[in-house]
């Protein structure tokens, strides 16, 4: 319960860790290097945090700006979050000429509310890290007794459920198509069930390429992916620029069959 997430991936701008807890954290967690992105893949529970609590269930992307203070609360066992940090903040993409319902209603965001924990029975200890080290405050109260907050800044979250991807008929579309969340030095996209292209001469699979500016990352969570063989939830592919890839064999020869 006393560890922390273990990074697997990093470059300058974004460091991938997974995260398995499986009991409370018996410390609030405080990141001042940088903002976070959860991504549950398994689990159930509460984030505490000091705008208030969040619910988070499979599929839930929760965003965690730098600084906020948190904890992770599971109501299940066997957990898996991925977490991304970044460098600077995630960002709602430009929505340009299909406007801000897509690719998800903005009406859907999750914000807590607050919920002060007023149970001062014990001493709690705020982890904060900052340039890589880790210090410790210890407070002779419970620090989530916050009872009002404004302004724009807060935790929230979107679920995968609530993503209605853009779809073409005709052509294949690029990945960024499918953007989630922007940063300074990164993008997060997520494919979510669609309906394939149905015109005959179309690409239904992603044509062999390779990334000039991005090194590529996929986490698998659910399904089946139509360009990979082999690959079950839970798994990821890296894919460094400059380094050409695309479908697997079998996946070029049952394109039409999908």
């Amino acid at each position: 319960p006393n560890g922390s997430p273990v990074a697997f991936l990093r470059n300058r701008d974004v460091r991938l860790s997974v995260s398995r807890r499986s009991a409370p954290m018996p410390f609030y967690f405080r990141n001042a290097d940088g903002d976070e992105l959860y991504f549950i893949h398994r689990g159930n529970g509460v984030i505490e945090t000091d705008f208030g609590p969040l619910t988070f269930e499979p599929g839930d992307y929760i965003i965690l700006p730098r600084a906020v203070t948190y904890r992770v609360v599971p109501e299940t066992s066997d957990n898996f979050f991925l977490i991304i940090e970044s460098q600077s903040e995630f960002d709602q993409p430009d929505k340009g000429l299909i406007g801000q319902h897509a690719l998800y209603d903005p009406g859907l965001i999750v914000t807590p509310e607050p919920l002060p924990i007023l149970d001062d029975s014990r001493e709690w200890e705020i982890r904060i890290k900052a340039g890589e080290e880790f210090s410790s405050v210890v407070y002779p109260f419970n620090p989530m007794d916050v009872v009002g907050w404004k302004g724009d800044l807060t935790a929230w979250k979107i679920n995968l459920r609530d993503i209605r991807p853009v779809m073409s008929h005709r052509a294949h579309l690029p990945p960024s198509a499918h953007t989630t969340f922007v940063t300074q030095g990164a993008v997060v996209c997520s494919f979510v069930p669609r309906p394939l292209e149905e015109d005959p001469e179309a690409v239904r699979v992603p044509f062999f390429h390779r990334n000039t500016d991005y090194d590529e990352f996929i986490f698998y969570h659910d399904g089946d992916f139509f360009s990979r063989d082999n690959i079950k939830p839970g798994m990821v592919t890296l894919h460094p620029r400059g380094i050409h890839h695309g479908p697997h064999p079998k996946a070029l020869a049952a394109q039409k069959k999908k």
